[in-house]
């Protein structure tokens, strides 16, 4: 618009020297009103185009169980984030597991641990969970349960003697596998109840 006002503008005052005066005031006028008239159109323009644009984000619902899958899924994570405390000092103690889980995980949990303290072993690195998924859930219950797949990588969990140094294991054994769990709802989160690795079904 700039750029053919001064098109227009340098004709007109090329005109200007054969022409009257007033013809050349009328014109600077005109220019003028074009200018002015081009600058105030882009702010209206503007203010049409941006207020359609806050409405489509207004009214997004949330699907229910999409959230109740969502808190199982980080409960799961927490379960092996503290699972990795617990066989890296041998003491369920040492960790929050029982935040996160009941049952037999539980229990299985703290006999392996157990037993690890007692040959001075421990647990070196961590597990990488991927790809949780709730396969199953039911809401109908007082304490509402969900089923979850997941893909476990335990190939950085390094298995140390009690000086601490690494105990070779088997080349051929399976690092990436499928686990699944079973998972209930307390009043304040989700524990989880079982939890069962599936070295037969890798990911």
């Amino acid at each position: 618009m700039n750029s053919s006002v001064r098109t227009n503008q340098g004709t007109r005052v090329g005109r200007s020297r054969k022409q009257p005066a007033g013809l050349l005031i009328a014109a600077c006028a005109l220019i003028a009103l074009s200018a002015c008239t081009s600058n105030s159109s882009p702010s209206n323009d503007a203010k049409a185009t941006n207020s359609p644009s806050e409405s489509p984000s207004a009214s997004k619902s949330v699907d229910p169980s999409e959230a109740v899958e969502a808190e199982a899924v980080k409960a799961y994570s927490g379960y092996w984030r503290e699972m990795e405390r617990a066989y890296a000092a041998a003491d369920v103690k040492a960790s929050k597991l029982t935040s996160y889980a009941s049952g037999v995980a539980l229990v299985k949990a703290q006999v392996e641990t157990e037993r690890m303290k007692k040959k001075g072993s421990t647990l070196s690195g961590g597990v990488t969970v991927t790809n949780s998924t709730v396969t199953q859930l039911d809401n109908s219950k007082k304490l509402p349960k969900a089923e979850l797949s997941s893909c476990l990588d335990v190939s950085k969990w390094i298995s140390l003697d009690k000086e601490g140094k690494p105990v070779a294991l088997p080349s051929t054994r399976v690092t990436k596998y499928v686990a699944t769990a079973t998972m209930e709802r307390w009043a304040d989160g989700w524990r989880v109840l079982t939890a069962q690795p599936h070295a037969d079904q890798p990911c």
